[in-house]
């Protein structure tokens, strides 16, 4: 079963206990019918609906509404089950059939890249979940992808396995109850690296490390709707429900029409009470409209408005009085500066004779009167004429002062003689019978002589007629200007009663309007029965089909509901309660960290766009993106950590590893394996590990102590030769150095006996004195043979010994080390055993052989030690 299959089943049993009707069921039943081809294809160009609403249409009714409940889907007693052994081939890599013993609590199998292991875990997959992740992700063919690529045939893989103590039987694939048996490096590789991805892509973030983003895609693939894909409305009904809407609305006009009178009828009044307060409305249209009998103000202010403007002439006798009162004051001037001039008349002609004879003086030789040149004369006659011009300088300005007067008289009179003709024309036509009667004299057309005198003889009695006239017209002007201020007046007041006019229009428009429309509603009203009696009968065919699409309608919107609410509660399912216990393990992992860059808290999210937020110890109550501030290294042994938590979580009885560290650096991957394998958290579990990692797995057979090694079973995979097959050492020798000792010496193969004993002793002080290290002061004072010498294995383990021996109150493990370190030491120094532990596994021509004795009491010694650390271990 597909991972896509497993969580739809999940869903299903999550409907199965939702209150929702029972068309929503079917629908969820006819999606698990046709998983695999809705699956393939998305909401681009409504692929899904248009897949989906055919099915629908034809299989919704006939679609079974019961639904799988949780008793149905029951997980196996998975606490219980211990596997023994696989057996697969012809699979994926391998051609022909090999088995592999999984009974022992840790299995490790090693090999390069290319040399199968990816098939081991592949036939694991298939047979404890019944899919493959990686042909899903890859859209493979299931069956192809299952195939040897030369035989073109597969073998499903038999997993035989004991359930509560049974004998081994073939353990059913189940995927929910082994999903959390895998941790995959390729899941850890994609959820590292999200963090580079789009936010649209790290919303897959759980779905990605759970495996679950097959099932999120696949939700997101639905369209928002199949209403494009479903006849839910017909046109025939939208036309009677269109015209139904009509006749409602015409109800509704007849209905509402004496309210809308009475509404208008208050605008009316309102408006009338703002026209003339007290008046009808009626009143006050007919005052301003008028009627058959009197004319309306509007028109009377109108006709008032576009007759001409009187004119305003502008003539005042004060302005008559002033420009006379000129001339006099002009004319005196001129008088008195003649008399001056006449005082003076002998120097006005010498004066003109200065200048005719200055006149001559411009390229003059000789004297102008007699002829004598001028360089002969008593006295020069031009420059005597400049002289007498410069004495009578005084006579000069008098006589300009007699021509300004003279000048400025003859204004004044031209200014006067214009303006009395003026008032003359206007008295003729203001008061032409009092300018009758006046018998003016003749005003001439130039200003040329005595033309004033007549207006001045006789008591200037023809001034004063004249005066008298000025008072007509002054009387005229001033009536021309109070019609001009009244026309403005009357201009405000058309301008207002304008408005008014527009407001009863609105109201005459408004009454118009209703009567209209009640009139049009009752007509509408009367014919629909009859024009509608057929198109009422379509509707009525119609209706059934139309039924059964809207029924598929509803139950779509709310089947994509649940499905939706399903997916955005997924990850706080998958990750409910593992905060803590993930925060631990990240610890673990990176133990060889500061201190201050381990985390203090975690917060896994709770929904499907919700952050993995962090707390370190060093920055307490400040939260951080752990996509934003982790390194990939840092994010892939958070997600190593999760998933590891969720198979605690679930108590499963296995944990397969799928080459993790592969996706890890080097510098975590020892807190890894003592996390495996040193905490305890793995004990009660069947481990299965993975790796290429040569030194890795070293380590481990190493670190984890001899008698564990002892139960490992290990299978060591070869790169090929040629060959298609693949190669499988299916018994490798163990790595673990106590062991190889032991083993050796068994053999009678003593210097081997020797060589790896060293190598033992040498781990396990260096186990022993980092564990003393951590308990307290571990500094070891250790001695040289030279500036370049190294220290010798036999003052390492003495000096040890000597401060593990201060510890007090040892434990029994402690004690069994300690005896172990004694046995060991009690072998003397100058032995040439110690002397071959000492130099190291160099290769070197003894005089003597080893005595068995000395090298028996070594290596069980080392045992003895290694049991003392794994007591220490486990507490």
């Amino acid at each position: 079963m597909s991972s896509l299959q497993a969580e739809y089943q999940r869903f299903l049993v999550y409907l199965a206990g939702q209150p929702v009707h029972d068309d929503v069921r079917r629908i969820a039943n006819l999606v698990m019918e046709n998983l695999q081809v809705l699956a393939e294809v998305g909401t681009q160009r409504r692929g899904r609906s248009t897949r989906l609403a055919p099915l629908a249409l034809q299989q919704l009714a006939q679609t079974h509404a019961d639904l799988p409940g949780a008793t149905q889907l029951a997980q196996v007693a998975r606490s219980h089950l211990r596997l023994d052994r696989l057996e697969v081939g012809p699979f994926r890599g391998f051609m022909q059939s090999e088995s592999f013993d999984l009974s022992r609590d840790i299995t490790l199998i090693y090999g390069p890249n290319g040399t199968g292991k990816s098939s081991f875990f592949e036939a694991l997959e298939m047979a404890m979940l019944g899919s493959i992740s990686e042909a899903e992700a890859k859209r493979f063919d299931n069956r192809a992808y299952c195939n040897n690529a030369r035989l073109g045939r597969h073998v499903a893989p038999r997993l035989m396995g004991s359930l509560n103590g049974a004998p081994a039987a073939q353990v059913q694939a189940d995927e929910a109850s082994f999903r959390f048996c895998f941790v995959e490096k390729n899941r850890l590789d994609d959820f590292g690296r999200i963090a580079a991805r789009t936010p649209g892509d790290q919303r897959q973030l759980i779905a990605t490390l759970f495996g679950v983003d097959q099932f999120s895609e696949f939700v997101r693939g639905f369209n928002a709707t199949l209403d494009e894909n479903l006849s839910i409305s017909s046109i025939k009904a939208l036309q009677l429900e269109g015209r139904r809407n009509q006749v409602a609305a015409s109800q509704q006009t007849l209905d509402a029409y004496p309210q809308r009178l009475v509404g208008i009828a208050q605008e009316e009044e309102a408006l009338a009470a703002r026209i003339y307060p007290g008046s009808t409305y009626q009143g006050c249209v007919d005052w301003i409209f008028g009627t058959q009998e009197r004319q309306g103000q509007l028109a009377y202010l109108q006709g008032v408005l576009e007759s001409p403007l009187p004119i305003i002439h502008g003539c005042t006798a004060v302005s008559l009085w002033q420009m006379r009162a000129q001339v006099y004051e002009w004319h005196g001037a001129s008088q008195a500066a003649q008399q001056a001039l006449n005082a003076r008349a002998a120097d006005v002609s010498f004066s003109n004779l200065y200048d005719s004879l200055l006149q001559l003086a411009e390229g003059a030789a000789a004297c102008p009167a007699c002829g004598t040149p001028l360089d002969r004369v008593a006295y020069d006659p031009f420059e005597r004429a400049r002289t007498g011009l410069a004495q009578l300088a005084e006579l000069r300005t008098l006589q300009q002062r007699s021509v300004d007067a003279t000048n400025n008289c003859n204004e004044a009179l031209r200014s006067l003689l214009i303006e009395m003709r003026r008032v003359c024309e206007v008295a003729s036509q203001v008061c032409p019978n009092e300018f009758q009667a006046a018998q003016l004299p003749v005003l001439p057309p130039s200003s040329v002589g005595q033309w004033l005198q007549p207006w001045m003889s006789d008591n200037e009695r023809s001034w004063q007629a004249l005066m008298q006239l000025m008072t007509f017209i002054e009387q005229a002007d001033a009536a021309s200007r109070q019609v001009v201020e009244q026309r403005q007046t009357f201009a405000q007041q058309r301008q207002t009663l304008d408005g008014f006019r527009g407001e009863i229009e609105r109201c005459r428009l408004m009454r118009s309007q209703a009567l209209q429309e009640f009139t049009q509603a009752q007509a509408t009203i009367t014919q629909f029965e009859a024009d509608n009696q057929q198109l009422i009968e379509e509707v009525g065919r119609e209706a059934l089909a139309l039924e059964h699409n809207r029924r598929i309608k509803v139950a779509y919107d709310a089947y994509l509901l649940q499905l939706q609410a399903y997916l955005a509660a997924l990850p706080a399912q998958l990750l409910q309660g593992l905060g803590d216990s993930s925060r631990n393990l990240y610890n673990l992992f990176n133990r060889e960290d500061p201190r201050p860059a381990q985390i203090h808290a975690l917060w896994l999210p709770l929904a499907e766009n919700g952050k993995i937020e962090i707390e370190f110890v060093g920055q307490p109550g400040e939260r951080f993106d752990a996509l934003l501030i982790l390194s990939e290294g840092h994010i892939r042994c958070l997600g190593l950590a999760i998933l590891l938590a969720k198979n605690l979580a679930e108590d499963c009885p296995i944990v397969i590893f799928d080459d993790v560290v592969n996706a890890i650096d080097d510098e975590h991957r020892d807190g890894i394996w003592r996390t495996f394998f040193e905490s305890g958290l793995l004990d009660a579990k069947q481990v299965i590990l993975t790796s290429h990692a040569e030194e890795f797995l070293h380590r481990i057979q190493q670190e984890i102590g001899a008698q564990r090694a002892a139960q490992i079973r290990r299978y060591r995979f070869l790169p090929h030769h040629g060959e298609h097959h693949l190669r499988i050492d299916t018994d490798p020798p163990t790595k673990n150095y106590v062991l190889l000792a032991h083993a050796a010496l068994q053999a009678e193969e003593k210097r081997d006996a020797l060589r790896h004993s060293r190598a033992a002793i040498e781990s396990l002080t260096d186990r022993a004195w980092t564990w003393f290290g951590r308990r307290q002061d571990g500094r070891l004072e250790l001695k040289l043979g030279g500036p370049r010498a190294k220290w010798e294995l036999n003052n390492k383990c003495l000096k040890l010994r000597t401060g593990l021996g201060r510890i007090p109150n040892p434990t029994q493990g402690l004690q069994d080390f300690l005896a172990g370190l004694d046995a060991l030491l009690h072998v003397s120094g100058a032995s040439i055993e110690w002397s071959y532990l000492n130099s190291g596994t160099h290769d070197s021509q003894q005089d003597h052989e080893f005595d068995r004795a000395a090298v028996n009491t070594i290596v069980t010694a080392a045992l003895a030690m290694d049991r003392g650390l794994e007591a220490l271990r486990s507490g």
